[in-house]
């Protein structure tokens, strides 16, 4: 089976990329076209269409959350031709499904998500579990979408709350133009002793600090998968996540983690984690001993059935034209 991969952001919307998405799909005869796309993502959308209109079994995946007025910048009704049957939807979360289906009128979205090396991840260490300090590890871009201020604030009412027992420890790997802004808000909240930010981890880097740690959390309210939290689920670590991103899939509360509302709540489960050292615990050897359903092998199978689902999409509307 050959397979066309269409990119979403980063090319530009030109009658001549469109052109050339179209003539390489023809050249080409491939079997599948996927294409991925974000918000605006004409490329990707016109790729889509393209491999349908081509004879080539098509899917079109939605990898960010969709707003209604920027996803319309990108895309109309017109464009997908949805009322034709010819693509099918999907998208790497629930929560991006549901958007979508809002969106796009009388669509059908089911979920492929992202894919991961579980057992990579699940060869990180263990502390053990009443070590202190208790810490809590993040990984994430240092800019204002992944809300890091919010998780430093969080922690520090949860320092506070806790009143230094157990002693507690904050590191949040990861790089961007809010670094600097991060640590002069952790001075000014008294907790910059506690707030490590060591900058980008690689993968090696990055299990070693999960094997270190007690905790994940996960503050950003538009993540539209979470695949850092699905790491560190993977490693072991019970994980705190906001309950409007797409990491509720995968994290069910009281069972591998914690779902918050807002940051109030968010401030409150650290809190919890920190102290509740039964339940810390309680949640770590659930997520050790259960690995989660998202291995590439995984993944990579239910990529090749919903491929077989999109042919047999595009067979049943060359049967209805003909008809």
């Amino acid at each position: 089976v050959r397979v066309a991969l269409a990119p979403g952001a980063g090319f530009a919307w030109t009658p001549r990329a469109l052109s050339s998405v179209r003539d390489v799909i023809r050249a080409e005869q491939f079997d599948v076209v996927h294409a991925h796309a974000s918000v605006v993502s004409p490329v990707a959308y016109a790729g889509a269409l393209a491999g349908a209109r081509e004879g080539a079994a098509s899917v079109l995946t939605f990898h960010s959350m969709l707003h209604r007025s920027s996803f319309l910048l990108g895309a109309s009704e017109a464009l997908f031709d949805w009322s034709r049957g010819r693509i099918l939807l999907s998208a790497v979360s629930s929560v991006v499904a549901a958007q979508a289906v809002r969106w796009i009128p009388d669509a059908g979205v089911c979920v492929l998500p992202n894919g991961i090396d579980v057992s990579f991840w699940r060869a990180a260490s263990h502390p053990r579990a009443n070590a202190e300090p208790v810490v809590f590890a993040s990984a994430m871009r240092l800019s204002r979408k992944k809300r890091p201020e919010r998780l430093v604030r969080a922690f520090a009412s949860a320092v506070r709350f806790a009143s230094g027992s157990p002693l507690m420890r904050l590191v949040i790997a990861g790089d961007g133009p809010d670094r600097l802004a991060l640590r002069r808000l952790a001075d000014s909240l008294d907790v910059g002793p506690l707030v490590d930010l060591p900058g980008h981890l690689d993968r090696p880097a990055l299990r070693e600090l999960y094997g270190q740690a007690h905790v994940f959390v996960l503050p950003s309210e538009r993540e539209s998968f979470g695949i850092a939290a699905l790491e560190a689920r993977a490693a072991g670590l019970p994980v705190i996540a906001m309950i409007a991103g797409g990491a509720r899939d995968f994290i069910a509360g009281g069972v591998d983690g914690l779902l918050v509302h807002d940051d109030a709540q968010l401030a409150r489960a650290i809190s919890r984690l920190a102290i509740e050292s039964p339940m810390r615990a309680y949640l770590a050897a659930h997520n050790r001993a259960v690995a989660p359903d998202y291995d590439w092998s995984d993944v990579a199978a239910l990529h090749i059935r919903y491929y077989g689902e999109a042919a047999a999409l595009r067979d049943r509307a060359a049967r209805s034209s003909q008809g």
